[in-house]
């Protein structure tokens, strides 16, 4: 009885642990399946401008230096004029982008005379000089606060940029001008400051007034430097103040030497939005988990089943434990009774997991057989303990089946085997006295 309880328990733990050890494996599996989620916004640099595009528009003010038409008792404002334009760019890295630019500035000179030169003829009374400029240009941006590595202010930026441009410009000089003309015995020349008019013959005095309008345009390279402070508003939004001169190449007599600009920017960054990248990770989340779910429910349904087979193992063996316990019952209650009358005999040795008699053991039954013919034979066939229980009876079933044959072929009846009985590993023999076929002779009473 303590035998048997102790092989039930055994094969329903092992069965326990099995089932624990391939929980432990698939869940240290799912631990890692939540690897490779969506980062949160971290409105650092090396995200936000890395191989992305933005647009960026600006306005303010520009001077041209050197121009050829000179402000002339005219507004001291007339030198500065306003510029707007706007671009795109692709970041590359964080420390460099490259670009394309538009600007365009309207420049006015103006020239009113206090005192006008009537000794030349005719007089320039009033001049008036517009112009519309347009750059367009390539260019490209260094980021110098990528210089300090491990900052802090990621919202500020200060770029240094230079590259190509060309100049379109096309306008117009306006003016008044006025002469006198004297003629005097056939002769015109002009009527200017000083001049003196005799009685003597008949004067024509003549006087005009003109207007001209001229127009003129040239076409120019440059080369632009600029420096922008950009300061980040949100990841997608940026403002900055951006100086930037332009020095004009061949410039010759028409065009200005050099452009100067004072704009301010108004930037937008084609990256996503803190609420649309937190709207990804967390779906990114809500995926995950549910793939999590997915793989927990599979594993409950397979702990289910390794419990219901362990179950159904549990009663095979609690109720092949009745059946053995009531074969040891039967055999308990036989003992007594053939104890004394009965002694053992002859026994047939198998090999390790084997039912085959071999040569040596068959001459040796044999033998035996012709000895005792005629007398009636009890057999008790075991295996020893190594293997399951189930698998062992059947063994030790298989060993009795050979020998009841072999005696049959020396001439025993199936009757005058009895009892024939094979019990396993009941007796706990673990060498070879378990791998055995008993054979007793019973006395006549």
């Amino acid at each position: 009885m303590k035998y048997e309880q102790k092989t039930i328990e055994t094969a329903h733990s092992a069965s326990w642990r099995k089932m624990g050890k391939s929980m432990s494996h698939r869940t240290a599996q799912a631990q890692t399946a939540d690897e490779g989620r969506t980062q949160p916004p971290r409105d650092q640099n090396r995200e936000l401008r890395t191989g992305t595009w933005s647009i960026y528009a600006e306005g303010g003010l520009s001077w041209a230096t050197d121009v050829w038409y000179q402000n002339l008792d005219a507004k001291k404002s007339y030198k500065v004029a306003p510029a707007v334009g706007g671009g795109v760019d692709y970041t590359i890295r964080p420390w460099v982008r490259m670009g394309a630019e538009y600007l365009w500035s309207r420049y006015r000179r103006e020239q009113r005379f206090s005192q006008l030169d009537t000794k030349t003829m005719p007089v320039k009374a009033y001049g008036n000089y517009l112009v519309n400029y347009h750059d367009a240009r390539l260019g490209a941006g260094f980021n110098v606060m990528e210089l300090w590595p491990n900052r802090r202010t990621q919202w500020l930026n200060i770029w240094a940029g230079t590259g190509v441009g060309c100049t379109f410009a096309k306008g117009n000089e306006y003016g008044i001008y006025f002469s006198n003309t004297k003629t005097q015995g056939g002769k015109t020349s002009p009527f200017i400051d000083g001049e003196s008019v005799s009685n003597d013959g008949s004067i024509t005095m003549t006087g005009s007034v003109r207007t001209s309008n001229r127009h003129e345009n040239f076409k120019k390279l440059y080369v632009p430097a600029s420096l922008h402070i950009e300061a980040d508003v949100s990841r997608q939004l940026s403002i900055g103040l951006k100086g930037e001169i332009d020095w004009l190449m061949n410039r010759k007599a028409i065009a200005p030497k050099n452009y100067a600009f004072a704009l301010v920017t108004l930037r937008y960054n084609f990256v996503a939005s803190r609420a649309k990248v937190q709207r990804t990770r967390y779906e990114g989340e809500i995926a995950t988990l549910g793939d999590r779910l997915n793989v927990l429910q599979r594993k409950a349904a397979e702990a289910k089943e390794l419990a219901d087979e362990a179950e159904n193992a549990r009663r095979q063996a609690e109720q092949k434990n009745a059946d053995l316990q009531h074969r040891l019952q039967d055999c308990e209650t036989a003992k007594p009774a053939v104890t004394a009358a009965v002694q053992p005999s002859h026994f047939v040795q198998f090999d390790h997991n084997s039912s085959f008699i071999s040569r040596a053991e068959a001459d040796r039954l044999k033998a035996f057989a012709q000895s005792v013919r005629g007398k009636k034979l009890s057999l008790l066939a075991e295996a020893s303990t190594p293997g399951s229980d189930d698998y062992n009876v059947q063994l030790s079933e298989r060993r009795l089946r050979r020998v009841v044959e072999a005696l049959v072929k020396e001439g025993f009846s199936p009757e005058d085997l009895h009892p024939t009985t094979a019990i396993g590993e009941q007796n706990g023999k673990p060498s070879a006295e378990g791998r055995r076929v008993t054979i007793t002779v019973e006395q006549s009473k």
